[in-house]
């Protein structure tokens, strides 16, 4: 159930773009209905003879028809509010009292024109908030125009935009020559690394790079399909430096018409996918990135997350991404928080005292990660409680989980859905080269841990609130102290105490059901 309705309509240079998302009263963004049309207004700009550059009598003309069905939409899905937004190419524009004109005739709504840092920051804002990375280099290149920034520790310290797009380099470098053209390929290799070169902030600074936009999208789904990548979704999704070398040379190889059939390409970008991955792949080389992830989150994201946090008391936070993630996941899958509160504070009180005895090295993203699967463990069984391990590792690692990159994603279905090594070894049988028999080996053990802290609170009665494990020579004591009747949890604990010793490297382990009266 949405409380709200906010379409948004995106003017770039390449395409125009329509969003309808729907908010509800925990301001989850729904994304209902998404629509494009590859206007390519940069095709539109005119110079006069003074030097002016305006958008013609056609491109008004073809953005007005765009906004006119897009405006009925709207309308027909009862959207509260219709926001339009423009960037490079109307941004440039002289005549733009014109364009704002024609708009606000014809849809009712006002234009807002995007500065270059209002453009720069809304991408940077949404990545900010949707990806788990303090420090980041982020690159958006649109049609018409590219915009960098920087952020440590979360604050964004330098943007810069670039008058040159996809669109604009195939004009200026692929007019009247093929699109894979080697001359034509070095020129925009060349031009592209200088232009770059000119930001003394970016050389070197060895922080993870993120692609947002259409062309990242569309580069990381080519390859996913070409290795026949095991799970779905970009957001998160790493690319390496050879990898997008490996694409570049794909592009490179086949004709314009042989492209439209390449798997995860879109046929609007056929001919301008190249000066985009060569952009990628410079700023990697400047940089020094250590890595090149996808955001599925970009300028659109990321003026709806700024305008709620602006009205709904700041429910994004960029220290909260995952809990926030996790959270709107236990909402879909119906998952009884109280009962799922119980087994976390379990399995993270028994996780300490295991470090505590030497048993694992404490880390706090690993006590975060297994309170988070221990609030998502089987929740696939709102599907089916027969096979709810396999609903849930399915389902958490095929969808978009905001913070999370796509081995965490995996490692979170992994611990949510443990039932035994010889199932979880099942799963991960797609996964080649993940894993090494280390993590595998950690992973049965964290898997153990929470299967067995699931068992202590059985009957969902919250008897067992209190542990204390101890060590006595080569065996462990574990003492569950319990405040009522604990008959259905002293048999799945003592069934499933096996899991709990993997933990302790196979030593015996003696369970105590201690009535908390007696402690008094």
């Amino acid at each position: 159930m949405h409380d709200q309705k906010i379409a948004l309509i995106d003017i770039g240079s390449n395409t125009i773009r329509l969003v309808i998302y729907g908010i509800n009263a925990y301001c989850d963004m729904n994304e209902l209905l998404n629509l494009k049309t590859p206007a390519r207004l940069s095709q539109y700009l005119d110079q006069t003879k003074s030097g002016e550059i305006t958008l013609s009598p056609q491109g008004i003309k073809v953005l007005v028809d765009t906004l006119t069905a897009f405006h009925r939409t709207c309308q027909a899905h009862k959207v509260n509010e219709e926001i339009i937004l423009a960037t490079a190419a109307i941004r440039q524009s002289q005549n733009q009292d014109e364009i704002r004109q024609a708009i606000k005739t014809t849809t009712g709504s006002t234009l807002r024109i995007l500065s270059e840092k209002e453009e720069a920051s809304y991408g940077q804002y949404a990545v900010n908030h949707s990806l788990s990375l303090e420090d980041m280099v982020t690159i958006d290149i649109g049609g018409g125009s590219c915009e960098l920034t920087l952020s440590h520790n979360n604050s964004l310290i330098h943007y810069h935009s670039f008058p040159f797009g996809v669109v604009t380099l195939k004009e200026r470098f692929f007019k009247d020559v093929p699109h894979n053209d080697p001359q034509a390929i070095e020129n925009t290799r060349k031009f592209i690394k200088e232009q770059f070169k000119s930001l003394d902030w970016l050389k070197k600074c060895q922080v993870p790079l993120v692609g947002i936009g259409g062309s990242a999208r569309n580069i990381a789904q080519v390859y996913q399909r070409l290795t026949d990548y095991p799970i779905a979704g970009i957001h998160g999704y790493h690319l390496s430096h050879k990898m997008l070398e490996k694409t570049l040379d794909l592009f490179q190889s086949k004709s314009l018409k042989e492209l439209d059939d390449l798997d995860g390409l879109s046929s609007d970008r056929r001919d301008i996918i190249i000066p985009a991955n060569l952009a990628f792949l410079e700023l990697f080389a400047l940089t020094k990135a250590p890595t090149f992830l996808i955001s599925k989150q970009g300028l659109r994201e990321g003026v709806i997350m700024h305008y709620l946090n602006q009205h709904y008391n700041r429910p994004f936070d960029p220290d909260l991404v995952k809990s926030r993630s996790v959270s709107r996941a236990c909402r879909e899958f119906k998952v009884n928080t109280v009962n799922a509160s119980t087994r976390a504070k379990l399995a993270m009180d028994l996780y300490r005292q295991l470090c505590e005895l030497g048993l694992f090295n404490y880390q706090y993203n690993q006590q975060l990660e297994i309170e988070l699967a221990a609030y998502l463990f089987q929740c696939g069984q709102f599907i089916d409680q027969e096979a709810d391990s396999q609903h849930t590792f399915y389902l958490l690692s095929n969808m978009n989980l905001a913070g999370f990159n796509h081995k965490e994603r995996v490692r979170l279905a992994i611990l949510a859905s443990f039932r035994n090594k010889s199932l979880l070894k099942q799963y991960i049988q797609a996964f080649t080269g993940w894993f090494d028999d280390m993590e595998l080996a950690q992973l049965i053990k964290l898997g153990g841990l929470l299967k067995f802290s699931q068992a202590l609170d059985d009957s969902q009665t919250h008897s067992i609130q209190t542990l204390k494990l101890t060590k006595s020579k080569s065996s462990y004591q574990l003492n569950l102290y319990c405040n009522g009747p604990v008959v259905a949890e002293q048999y799945r604990a003592q069934k499933h105490a096996k899991h709990l010793k993997r933990a302790l490297d196979g030593a015996n382990l003696c369970l105590d059901f201690v009535p908390l009266e007696s402690l008094s």
